[in-house]
């Protein structure tokens, strides 16, 4: 069986630039286990790459458009959208008629289904040609599905618990760091992801702390204001102890989640993020605003902000900074809260080895 995975950015190297992103991540476990243990044949079609390529017994494949997307698609048995956000969408609801294969659409969010009502009244029409998925019932895709009476399976995020136990480098001696307490925000620069709260959580927590660093850790990404985004970060946090790494191997941002103290999560908007799963798989405290399903994750601080902007992203002000800034200090000078922690995330971290949900997307390919 040949199985299509459509998504807009794909996982590999790509100029020498290792893709890491959290679709990126999602859809390369998804085929590798799908190849590994169903011995299926798996052809990714993604916008980042601009020529063919195989990686991991993957065959990554740029996305065509318009009749080459339609031929793309109908070469194969099955297929997986990863976000209705993918820029071929459009495309293949405009000629449903033309699909041979039955889709899964993993919706991540449905966010363009819902400003979209157009498309979402094809997807009506046309529900028996596809299967929907969300990563939890307590996203706003899944509430949308329910209002919108379409049907609709629970598939959630998953890690690969056995990348982090092998894993055995130093992060620390690595990359030198001396200081006492380090921080990690793993973000790519795109919109939304919290970035530009660095400053200000920076500068809250050096009246309080002494002697820590943040680092941050991102991918180059084929997107227009990733490069502004990245400098205007990186001007704004100038004269501050904040390490930016691009484009480390992934074993390194295994070691850092594996080494560091804490995790900080500043994204305004998520449907149910993978960095959340990864830190829980290094027994890493975290703390998130609950943003997505992070409401369901255990081994951090949640930081409950109802207040959103008209698309739903978060709005930060100085009291949820003062929330962020006394979530972090607790955890790195409290050992029994920090162990707590721990011990909490550990609990139920296995049902999420991607090798238990692996098997879920198989019974809708088989279906």
């Amino acid at each position: 069986m040949n199985i299509g995975i459509l998504s807009n950015f794909g996982p590999g190297i790509v100029s020498g630039i290792p893709q890491i992103g959290g679709s990126e991540a999602v859809i390369e476990n998804i085929s590798k286990l799908l190849i590994k243990n169903y011995n299926y044949k798996v052809n990714i079609y993604s916008f980042n790459y601009d020529k063919s390529d195989i990686y991991h017994s993957i065959n990554i494949i740029p996305c065509g458009k318009n009749d080459k997307l339609i031929d793309q698609i109908n070469f194969n048995t099955k297929i997986l959208i990863y976000s209705d956000s993918t820029w071929s969408l459009p495309v293949i609801l405009d000629n449903i008629d033309k699909i041979k294969p039955k889709i899964t659409l993993a919706l991540v969010g449905a966010y363009f289904l819902q400003s979209h009502p157009e498309y979402l009244k094809l997807l009506k029409e046309n529900i028996n040609k596809f299967n929907l998925v969300t990563h939890s019932n307590k996203t706003q895709d899944y509430k949308f599905c329910v209002e919108n009476n379409l049907p609709v399976f629970v598939i959630p995020n998953g890690i690969d618990l056995q990348e982090f136990k092998i894993n055995k480098i130093n992060f620390r001696e690595r990359y030198k760091i001396k200081e006492r307490y380090v921080i990690l925000n793993i973000a790519n620069f795109f919109y939304g992801k919290g970035f530009n709260k660095l400053p200000e959580i920076y500068r809250s927590l050096e009246k309080e702390l002494d002697d820590f660093i943040i680092i941050q850790v991102s991918s180059s990404i084929k997107y227009p204001y990733e490069k502004r985004f990245l400098e205007r970060c990186q001007y704004e946090c100038r004269n501050m102890n904040i390490k930016f790494l691009r484009n480390i191997p992934r074993e390194d941002v295994v070691s850092a989640f594996n080494n560091l103290d804490i995790y900080l999560n500043l994204s305004l908007k998520e449907v149910s993020p993978l960095i959340l799963y990864e830190s829980r798989a290094s027994s890493l405290p975290f703390v998130s605003s609950n943003v997505g399903n992070s409401i369901e994750q255990r081994g951090g601080i949640i930081i409950v902000n109802n207040n959103e902007d008209e698309k739903g992203y978060k709005i930060v002000d100085k009291q949820i900074i003062d929330k962020y800034v006394d979530s972090i200090i607790r955890i790195l000078t409290s050992n029994s809260l920090r162990e707590r922690l721990i011990r909490e995330g550990q609990e139920d971290i296995k049902q999420y080895d991607w090798k238990n949900i692996v098997p879920e997307y198989n019974k809708l390919f088989i279906k």
